[in-house]
């Protein structure tokens, strides 16, 4: 297995109540539906600084250029743009930033991961299927676990309407690179939460070695003791970067399937963002689960955040 490069856990200062590091550029996907109003609005409640520039993008597939419906599409399309851009006035008012639609063609999973390319977006903001029984929800869920696998930032999956900005964060971790850049940028994104739930899920695949040596029933116990043990020293050593940050963290350990892990915790923890890593490394013998990511934003009740590389606003000036 492959050592992840090492990231450099980032300063603890800034992050904590009351001290917001804002974004400048946020790039939110729509096909004018009420999830992706959803996704709007909840961009417009995110942490951004003076000035920021939100790319409100639709797609439209090529096929409709071959069945001479171009111009018609166009024209429709261009105009609920508008319509978006124009219900954003009153929230742009307040946050002092810039709304702007674009229209671009082609697959759209491709189509919204390029342009995010080009504008730069810290982070891209989609809206999550509520009703996934119908042809056009599995259609738009699709999409959602396309841009899970392809988007080069952070991408954030909206599920209901927003009602004030994220206060219960859940962060799932696996001690790897792109969990501390999850927990750093909820930091970043959460700068009004005073609490931080930080989950870690255990490896006890070894029981399964004792129960077939017929291994008596104290050592199984002990086994599993020391096993919780260690994953919550491991976990107090990965925070520790982050003690001054302002925040007080929960600090969970769970053994078990990862997905049905973090889901049920998010829902103890009424958890109103629940952030991974876009490959988490959890439960038995630390398998690389690549579809857990976009499992979790199908089936969670609340937001989610996944990444896997750093906010490009994280290394600008």
């Amino acid at each position: 297995m492959t050592t992840p490069t090492m990231h450099e856990p980032m300063a603890s200062a800034g992050f904590g109540p009351g001290r917001t590091v804002g974004l400048s550029r946020v790039l939110v996907a729509t096909d004018f539906s009420p999830h992706s109003s959803c996704a709007l609005a909840r961009a417009l409640q995110l942490p951004l600084r003076k000035g920021a520039e939100i790319l409100l993008v639709h797609a439209l597939s090529a096929e409709a250029s071959e069945k001479g419906r171009h111009e018609e599409q166009e024209a429709l399309a261009r105009h609920a743009l508008e319509e978006s851009v124009h219900h954003t006035q009153e929230a742009r008012a307040q946050v002092a930033c810039d709304v702007r639609g674009l229209l671009v063609w082609g697959i759209p999973a491709e189509a919204l991961t390029q342009t995010a390319r080009d504008f730069g977006a810290e982070l891209v903001v989609l809206g999550r299927p509520r009703h996934p029984g119908s042809l056009l929800e599995r259609m738009r869920e699709r999409l959602a676990g396309g841009l899970i696998e392809r988007i080069p930032t952070a991408l954030l999956v909206v599920g209901p309407p927003p009602v004030c900005p994220y206060r219960r964060p859940l962060v799932a971790v696996d001690f790897t690179e792109a969990s501390r850049r999850a927990l750093e940028t909820v930091l970043r994104l959460c700068p009004g939460a005073s609490r931080v739930a930080v989950l870690h899920g255990y490896d006890t695949s070894y029981v399964l070695v004792l129960h077939q040596s017929a291994a008596q029933p104290s050592r199984i116990m002990e086994y599993l003791r020391e096993a919780k043990a260690r994953a919550r020293t491991e976990l107090q050593r990965f925070l520790v970067p982050y003690r001054d940050a302002g925040v007080h963290f929960d600090e969970l350990v769970r053994s078990g399937e990862a997905t049905a892990c973090i889901l049920e915790i998010a829902q103890q923890e009424q958890a109103d963002l629940v952030a991974v890593g876009r490959h988490l490394r959890l439960g038995l013998g630390r398998i690389v689960r690549p579809h857990t990511a976009p499992q979790i934003a199908r089936e969670s009740s609340c937001d989610v955040l996944v990444l896997e590389a750093p906010l490009s606003g994280q290394s600008r000036p």
